[in-house]
């Protein structure tokens, strides 16, 4: 039975362009065969298996000169090629997964970390720094929480599954009782400053609340290298972005408004000294 090349491209997702790749590349023999009705190319059951395992390796790293070798040169190592072929795919799935966390982390803060001065650190090197330091779907204090916080923000309650449900709870158990008031008071100082959009953001009354907040934080902040660095700057820069974009800002709109969060980002980057166009 022959096969014909609509029959390959649908049913082994290879297009007509790969196969003419193949050959070109002699990894497919150009003897054709015509199928006598149509005059077209048909494969025999030899080309489909040939196919199907150039696909494979294709997939899994090997170049079409390197597959070529394992076809005809009888020296060629396979067993010394396939191992290189797995440790190269364990480094790509570690650097994959990396950049997936760093992408679940900038949706979730709306924010891409970068350097103070473009060219101070190798790129590298700042890649191994932020994933130890800016992680937050890796971190084993913060994991759980952005576990919690995927749900809460890509579901209504009542979509919530069993797992969905035992995951909050959890997290919520984990909670001791200084951090669930470390909680409760953010959202309380928040809720005062968007309450009082109607006297604007840089009024002497609003910056006093976020004096208030910042010295709050300077207070009981639990990362000793924060320890000199929350400045009104800081504040402006690492927090006032958390209310006007990510998921983050998304589950602060359902607290305060997507007015209540523009203000308060607005008064937040006014008290160090910013505008929010700015950050």
């Amino acid at each position: 039975m022959g096969y014909s090349v609509k029959w390959v491209v649908e049913n082994l997702g290879i297009t007509r362009d790969m196969l003419r790749y193949y050959e070109k590349e002699k990894l497919l023999s150009t003897n054709e065969s015509r199928n006598p009705t149509n005059k077209y190319r048909d494969y025999s059951d030899e080309d489909i298996e040939r196919i199907w395992g150039i696909k494979l390796l294709i997939g899994i790293g090997f170049t079409a000169k390197e597959i070529y070798a394992l076809m005809n040169d009888p020296d060629f190592d396979f067993d010394t090629a396939i191992a290189k072929k797995v440790a190269e795919l364990e480094r790509k799935h570690d650097e994959n997964l990396i950049y997936l966390e760093f992408a679940k982390s900038i949706k979730f803060m709306g924010r891409v970390p970068t350097t103070s001065k473009i060219g101070s650190i190798k790129f590298d090197d700042f890649l191994e720094y932020a994933h130890e330091n800016w992680n937050i779907y890796d971190g084993p204090r913060s994991a759980p929480f952005m576990q919690m916080a995927d749900t809460l923000i890509s579901k209504a309650p009542q979509d919530w599954s069993p797992d969905d449900v035992e995951r909050i709870l959890e997290m919520f158990e984990n909670f001791d009782a200084e951090g669930m008031m470390h909680t409760y008071a953010l959202h309380g100082y928040y809720q005062v400053i968007s309450d009082m959009k109607d006297l604007g953001y840089d009024s002497d009354t609003v910056q006093r609340v976020v004096k208030l907040l910042h010295e709050y934080l300077v207070g009981h902040n639990m990362e000793p290298e924060l320890d000199g660095k929350i400045t009104p700057q800081f504040i402006a820069k690492y927090t006032a972005p958390f209310f006007l974009g990510g998921d983050i800002a998304l589950q602060h709109e359902r607290n305060y408004g997507k007015a209540g969060c523009l203000f308060i980002a607005q008064a937040l980057a006014y008290y160090g000294g910013y505008d929010i166009d700015d950050l």
